[in-house]
């Protein structure tokens, strides 16, 4: 399809994105036939479809997003859950019963799926593999930087995890688990975190980035 941008261009409201309308995506618009940009951000390409990533914009809840939450209020039928300062979700067990089961506290962090979203408010699937995370740091970066730290294919998260060693649970909401052999390793990849979160606009990114962690665990600072 004609493209009209360049691979993670920074784009402005309004800008032509692409004469074919049937591949608008998230972030844009169609007029025309045509697609445009909806807010500033960088213009991307998947799966077919063009998108804008905005640089700043708070967490839109979508069905099957995983997401990472600090459950906030135990209540006879399930548990309030905190996804952003902003945004709490309910996840509610049908047979009080299996309440005790789950077996949360008010602080606990969990890792849990989207089942809904709209004017009943969010609500959490606590029959599709709820985990509550036992170990690790929590760290929390804009939601909307989530698919660049995610990279193309995975590439990005994925090499921070080869080279530090961590393993790193992310929820699309922003929130971020990083569980590693070490403090090194963990201090390697939430530095790689944060400049992906701060940089995530510019180029050559991935290079600067997999040089301070390899300066990082060398003993660099």
């Amino acid at each position: 399809m004609p493209l009209y941008f360049s691979e993670r261009e920074v784009v402005i409201p309004g800008q032509l994105l692409s004469d074919n309308g049937k591949h608008g995506g998230e972030g844009t618009y169609v007029i025309g036939g045509k697609v445009y940009a909806a807010q500033v951000g960088i213009a991307v390409r998947k799966n077919n479809k063009v998108s804008v990533i905005a640089f700043k914009g708070v967490y839109k809840p979508q069905p099957g997003d995983r997401v990472i939450g600090i459950v906030t209020d135990v209540k006879p039928n399930g548990y309030e859950v905190m996804l952003s300062r902003h945004l709490s979700g309910n996840m509610r067990i049908p047979d009080r019963r299996e309440v005790k089961s789950f077996n949360l506290k008010v602080g606990d962090v969990i890792y849990a799926k989207i089942k809904e979203s709209g004017l009943r408010g969010v609500m959490l699937d606590p029959s599709d593999r709820v985990k509550k995370i036992e170990e690790g740091i929590l760290v929390s970066i804009h939601p909307a930087k989530v698919s660049r730290l995610i990279g193309r294919r995975g590439s990005m998260i994925n090499m921070i995890k080869r080279l530090t060693g961590c393993e790193i649970i992310m929820g699309r909401n922003g929130m971020i688990i990083v569980k590693g052999p070490n403090p090194k390793s963990e201090f390697a990849a939430i530095s790689a975190i944060k400049m992906v979160e701060s940089e995530a606009h510019t180029q050559g990114l991935t290079e600067r980035v997999e040089n301070m962690i390899k300066n990082i665990m060398e003993g660099e600072r």
